[in-house]
């Protein structure tokens, strides 16, 4: 049986060895731990999450927040990120050797960077901001205080993200490549073997369903295999990513799947190479053998053709699988398959194939769709559904592949016109996605009579008409009562297109609101700037449709 090894970040030696030869062009020693206890984990490096591989380590902070972050070695702060969302607060600090550390989900910043992250803040009367600064403006050693741990933008709970980038910093998010912080030489301690969670065989045309406790099953013809297994180690939670997996037919590597580093911007490929919807349903990320023509990359250097299994009717094989930490622990299992005799199927029925490697156009009178080559992971046939609007002007569209039913890789262009006018301003009409009894808003522009989003689902679509404002109310002060507090919150939200802006002042004057996405509340740190006696609170919010809601609230120091 020929193994094709393909070409990526490190190279693939012995069974066994995998991994040795990337550590040894890594900086070993070079980083430090960025905490001052030893390193737990909550997360572990490319794990599989919806739309995205995990981009680097979860640190435990003992499910506290403010516990001190320290540079992984000299280098600048290169950029500071801020948002409610994502990796909320973010440090990245450039170092000599050309990699970039950073550091997400933080509490704040520490010294002169915290001045600085304030300043502009400030400036910019904004929560949210991306700066950038030059080499000689924020210097820092290995070890120094750089910030705080936290739990901002979209992280689950108290910890620090870590990661160790290279590339280019004109743009950190997309233009380079994240690489397991563990392969560099960090102190870890994991003497505990993965758990192999869950096996499933796939068959061509059938049901997946799990191998049974015997490990013996019985195929009629072609199949892919199903991998579930996760990792734990000392003092880290027991349901992490392992590190790599490998699949043995009759004693030969057939299918190898490692991810020691990946282009940022690749992440969401992931979908492709799990069992996605059987993830969304249950959150047990099955890994599959089979290949998706646009999902190939680093992650697999080890796959025998296409990955499906096809063996000889009336023969009897063994299948091996080999689960790997990042430590080299490791638990198997081995399934015996016999495969039935079985008479000559016809070829499968052709259909209208969509290429995956070119662009993809459908236009009618009230829906265009226009998708970028890459925008699928393999041929398919796409279909396209309107219902013309009738008795409401809005067109209901779905819009779907019908063989693989995998979110898009990148953003494509939908565009819906209604047949008649919607009662409102077009700037409060948005394209929506429906999902049962939710609903899904985009950011939309209009022309026309069109209105056009970039999406990144498949799905069903419609126009929605948004013109109700923003929810605003306080969550520990009154209106006119005396104020016990000196940190404000106040809770906000919003019922379609989302919320877009939010400003708040004292007395006047702008004062930082930052803007806890998972709880949608605005905290204001109002210590030092009331005065006694009367002061006025004012907060104006508006929503993606241009609705805005103002309060002013009285509150007496």
């Amino acid at each position: 049986m020929r193994i094709l090894v393909k070409n990526i970040f490190r190279l693939v030696g012995l069974v066994g060895l995998v991994g040795q030869a990337m550590v040894q062009e890594l900086p070993q020693g070079y980083f430090r731990n960025p905490m001052d206890h030893d390193i737990a984990l909550s997360a572990t490096f490319a794990e599989f999450r919806t739309n995205h591989f995990h981009a680097g380590i979860d640190m435990r902070t003992g499910g506290e927040v403010d516990r001190p972050v320290r540079a992984a070695a000299d280098g600048y702060v290169a950029r500071v990120s801020i948002s409610p969302w994502g990796g909320g607060k973010i440090l990245y600090i450039k170092h000599p050797n050309g990699y970039t550390s950073v550091y997400m989900h933080l509490n704040g910043y520490a010294g002169e960077i915290g001045k600085a992250v304030l300043h502009e803040q400030y400036a910019r009367q904004s929560y949210s901001i991306s700066k950038t600064f030059a080499p000689d403006e924020l210097p820092v050693k290995q070890g120094q205080l750089v910030a705080f741990s936290g739990n901002t933008g979209g992280s689950g709970g108290p910890h620090l993200h870590f990661e160790l980038r290279s590339g280019g910093l004109d743009d950190l998010h997309t233009h380079s490549t994240t690489h397991n912080p563990l392969r560099f030489g960090l102190p870890y301690t994991d003497g505990i073997k993965p758990t192999l969670r869950g096996l499933r065989i796939y068959p061509e045309g059938g049901t997946p369903y799990e191998v049974p406790a015997g490990n013996a099953v019985t195929v009629d013809g072609p199949f892919h295999l199903g991998i579930y297994a996760t990792d734990a180690a000392e003092g880290s939670t027991a349901r992490n990513g392992v590190d790599h997996v490998e699949v043995f037919l009759d004693g030969t590597l057939v299918f190898m799947y490692v991810t020691d580093a990946f282009p940022v911007d690749s992440t969401r490929v992931v979908n492709a190479l799990i069992d996605y919807r059987h993830y969304v349903s249950t959150r047990q990320p099955y890994l599959l053998t089979r290949a998706l023509p646009g999902a190939e990359g680093p992650w697999v250097p080890v796959r025998q053709g296409d990955g499906i299994f096809r063996l000889k009717g009336g023969t009897t094989h063994r299948i091996g699988v080999r689960v790997y930490d990042v430590k080299g622990n490791y638990c198997e299992r081995t399934v015996a398959v016999s495969v039935a005799e079985r008479p000559a199927t016809a070829p499968p029925a052709a259909h209208d194939a969509t290429r995956y490697d070119r662009p993809f156009c459908r236009q009618h009178p009230l829906c265009t769709v226009a998708m970028p080559a890459g925008t699928l992971y393999a041929d398919d046939s796409m279909a396209l559904r309107i219902t013309d609007g009738v008795p409401v002007a809005a067109p209901f569209v779905d819009f779907r592949p019908t063989l693989n039913d995998i979110p898009p890789h990148t953003a494509y262009t939908l565009s819906l016109k209604a047949k008649a006018p919607l009662g409102a301003q077009p700037e409060k009409v948005t394209v929506v996605r429906v999902d049962g009894k939710q609903m899904y808003a985009y950011a939309t522009t209009h022309t026309d009579g069109w209105y056009t989003a970039q999406v990144r689902d498949f799905g069903s679509f419609t126009l929605a008409v948004d013109t109700t404002a923003p929810t605003v109310r306080p969550l520990n002060f009154s209106d006119g009562a005396l104020l016990k507090v000196n940190v404000l919150k106040i809770k906000i939200g919003d019922n379609l297109s989302g919320i877009d802006t939010y400003h708040c002042y004292l007395n006047g004057e702008w004062i930082l609101a930052e803007y806890d996405g998972k709880t949608a509340t605005l905290v204001i740190d109002a210590r030092g700037k009331l005065r006694a006696g009367r002061n006025e609170l004012r907060a104006e919010v508006t929503d993606a449709a241009g609705n805005r809601t103002t309060c002013l609230w009285i509150i007496t120091k």
